[in-house]
């Protein structure tokens, strides 16, 4: 169950014993080295490190805050989401991880081009899950999915780790495992895939109980869930004939006496916040006799940059659509909030960004679907409009998603050129009445560009306006499955 009452209000909450020292000395650490970060990067971390142990409203990410990477790349996708804690050395681990996949995916997209001669399509998603453990453990899994045209299929596997919040350390099999451990998690194992319909046929064969044997190597990628040890192994290694990657999971109760750590406890002490009530935003008045346009930005929220936007588009008597990620709103609620009461509209941008149309229509449906949902829990309404993840659409998409598809009619290209001028000069040298104009609220580019933007626009008499209010002041009543990119007069 979603525990969004508890989540941006907690922010004000008093940690207990230990970590509220480490919170001090995360905080102390980023207002000394602000000015050691390129762009806003410290900020950010500053403003994140607030609330890093208030559990997200999601059973699957319950600490940490989304920091996402992702392009506009639709033959090149990468769609990257993990956790910031807001503890140095736990959030520069994560970071080198995240940067050593994107390196071996840039090499493997080298070899495979090398192969083909040619340029080769390719996809790379990771997103993660986060559990609280006990009163100061953290898991965190990272699962990645690479996908090259050259491959018969994706491939998937997962890096789980182990965190002790207090020190900053990641805990290894014998910081968590005692006595004989191995031998237990060896039976617990076979006994959870001989038991699985899934995987029981494959039980006795020689790669399983190969890599089932009470060897620490076998059973070093885990993670500690709120009531059971999950243990991650690679694709193709314990059942050569499927795909994805098997997950054994084993209840605490069956480990008892093997275990080091606690598992039971709360890490912290927070009261219930008040019910959020958002106040529905006035009507925007429009003269259909002057142009205007509808300013997009996908991607968000994001927790400094966003604001920056929202407090130029209140300036200049602005509105604007987000296309928001469902992974990202429950980090950033009272941002997402804010949208909606200063009378923006809501998009939805898909779950964590992939590309919809190399998903089955099941997979596409989630996306959309769970995307909904977290928004729906946060503000009373759902989104009626969906920007697919680089524009992509296909037969398949249509017919599994009964939303209008909003694409655009210019593109800033403010992911790739994070230059404050190129994305102006984009703008202003094509701009027209009726255009639906691309950016992401992701980058202080984007935000810069804006500042120069909007007075530019204003002063030529554009009106900015919402996607669904450009459609309805043209007379254009948006359909399920059909795509919209402008509206002209």
């Amino acid at each position: 169950m979603r525990r969004i009452e508890e989540f941006r209000s907690a922010r004000a909450a008093v940690f207990i014993g230990a970590i509220l020292t480490v919170l001090a000395a995360a905080a102390i650490f980023f207002l000394m080295h602000m000015g050691d970060q390129k762009e806003l990067s410290a900020q950010e971390r500053q403003a994140l490190a607030q609330n890093v142990y208030f559990p997200t409203p999601s059973e699957k990410q319950q600490i940490g805050e989304t920091e996402s990477i992702l392009n506009n790349d639709p033959d090149h996708a990468v769609s990257i989401h993990y956790p910031v804690f807001g503890i140095q050395t736990i959030d520069l681990q994560l970071l080198s991880i995240v940067e050593e996949i994107q390196k071996e995916h840039r090499e493997q997209l080298g070899q495979e081009r090398q192969a083909a001669s040619n340029d080769v399509q390719s996809d790379l998603l990771v997103d993660y899950q986060s559990y609280l453990v006990g009163d100061r453990t953290a898991s965190v899994v990272l699962t990645v999915q690479q996908r090259f045209a050259t491959w018969d299929g994706p491939q998937a596997r997962s890096t789980a780790l182990v965190f002790d919040l207090v020190e900053g350390d990641l805990l290894e099999m014998e910081d968590i495992f005692q006595g004989n451990y191995l031998e237990r998690l060896s039976e617990e194992v076979r006994s959870y895939f001989e038991a699985s319909t899934s995987y029981s046929d494959g039980t006795d064969k020689d790669s399983f109980l190969a890599g089932t044997t009470p060897d620490a190597a076998n059973f070093s990628n885990f993670a500690l869930t709120t009531d059971a040890v999950q243990i991650y192994f690679e694709e193709g290694t314990l059942f050569s004939d499927r795909t994805g990657v098997p997950v054994a999971e084993i209840p605490y109760d069956r480990l008892t006496g093997v275990l080091r750590i606690r598992t039971d406890g709360p890490l912290l002490s927070v009261d219930a916040a008040p019910a959020v009530e958002l106040t529905a935003p006035a009507p925007m008045a429009i003269d259909k006799d002057r142009p205007m346009i509808a300013l997009t930005f996908d991607d968000g929220p994001h927790p400094i940059v966003t604001p920056r936007i929202l407090d130029l588009l209140k300036q200049y008597q602005a509105r604007a659509t987000f296309f928001v990620l469902g992974n990202r709103v429950d980090s950033y609620a009272d941002v997402l909030q804010r949208e909606y009461t200063e009378g923006h509209e809501i998009g939805n941008h898909s779950y964590n960004h992939p590309s919809l149309s190399k998903l089955r229509p099941e997979e596409i449906a989630y996306q959309v679907q769970e995307t909904d949902e977290r928004i729906a829990h946060l503000i009373p309404t759902s989104p009626v409009l969906l920007r697919p993840p680089y524009g992509s659409v296909n037969d398949t998409v249509k017919a599994s998603i009964q939303k209008p598809f909003v694409l655009w009619s210019i593109d800033t290209q403010d992911w790739k050129n994070r230059s404050r001028d190129a994305i102006v000069k984009e703008v202003l040298d094509h701009v027209q009445d009726g255009d639906i104009i691309l950016m992401h609220d992701l980058y202080a580019t984007t935000a810069d560009a804006c500042e120069i933007i909007l007075p530019a626009l204003a002063k030529q008499g554009y009106q900015f306006v919402t996607v669904s209010e450009l459609l309805a002041e043209r007379e254009i009543i948006p359909a399920a499955g059909h795509v919209y990119a402008r509206a002209a007069a």
